[in-house]
């Protein structure tokens, strides 16, 4: 579902108090849903082209959070975003219900990610793409004479007064997870992409406390600021003065 062509996507942002889409249905909040998830890669796609002016400034160790850099954490973005993203590719492999497995072993072609500004900027723009091609593609859902849905990857469900993307995002898939046993649990397409999105704006968090109390970089306000925070804050509130002068204790005394 990798495509290198650019997506049309207007109107996506990340100030949810700006948001005119109604959520009075299932279908406006898959939509907004799938808004959100591509506003945050988005706005990462922003900070690497406005914000971060090298790629030492992504390999460089983490005081603050030993073993970090600006890179792993955009990496593990992108992971994470692909693992979602790879049982609707219409060339994988279908099973009954659809696999998303967060732990699967990743190739070693990964490591440039975290290391090239423009090897990462490539696969997050690959990942904006994938997940427009998959609200396309959702929203094309086609349903048979016996009101049946045939899925975006041969996976099936019952249809209903939803429109496509709404009947995916409620499709069961299991997750698969190594703790280190092999754990499979059930799940919904629109719960592992609310658990994708979140996951990013928690990982967006840890890289603005790098780069901006480390590196001494200035980042757009709501990066790394969950939606539910950002609606409270309202339209008129404004970021205290960030304190870029962080002391770092050598040994913790807990």
């Amino acid at each position: 579902m990798s495509s290198s062509s650019k997506h049309p996507h207007p109107n996506t942002s990340l100030n949810h108090t700006l948001v005119s889409m109604p959520t009075r249905d299932q279908s406006d909040r898959a939509e907004a849903l799938l808004e959100l998830s591509i506003s945050l890669i988005e706005s990462s796609i922003d900070v690497l082209q406005s914000n971060i002016t090298n790629d030492e400034q992504l390999i460089r160790q983490s005081t603050l959070m030993p073993g970090g850099t600006l890179g792993k954490h955009f990496r593990h973005v992108i992971e994470s975003f692909r693992a979602f993203l790879l049982p609707f590719i219409p060339s994988s492999s279908s099973t009954p219900t659809p696999e998303i497995n967060y732990d699967s072993i990743h190739p070693t072609s990964r490591r440039p990610i975290a290391r090239s500004i423009q090897a990462c900027l490539h696969a997050l723009e690959e990942i904006r793409d994938d997940l427009i091609t998959f609200g396309d593609n959702s929203r094309n859902l086609t349903y048979n004479v016996d009101g049946v849905a045939q899925g975006i990857a041969g996976e099936v469900g019952i249809a209903d007064k939803k429109n496509g993307l709404a009947q995916v995002m409620e499709m069961k898939v299991n997750v698969v997870a190594i703790t280190p046993t092999k754990q499979v649990m059930g799940s919904t397409v629109g719960r592992e992409l609310w658990y994708c999105s979140l996951h990013a704006i928690h990982h967006f968090s840890m890289l603005r406390t790098i780069a901006v109390h480390e590196h001494g970089l200035e980042l757009p306000v709501e990066f790394g600021t969950a939606p539910s925070t950002l609606l409270y804050r309202g339209l008129n509130w404004r970021p205290p003065t960030e304190n870029k002068e962080v002391r770092v204790a050598v040994k913790s005394k807990l």
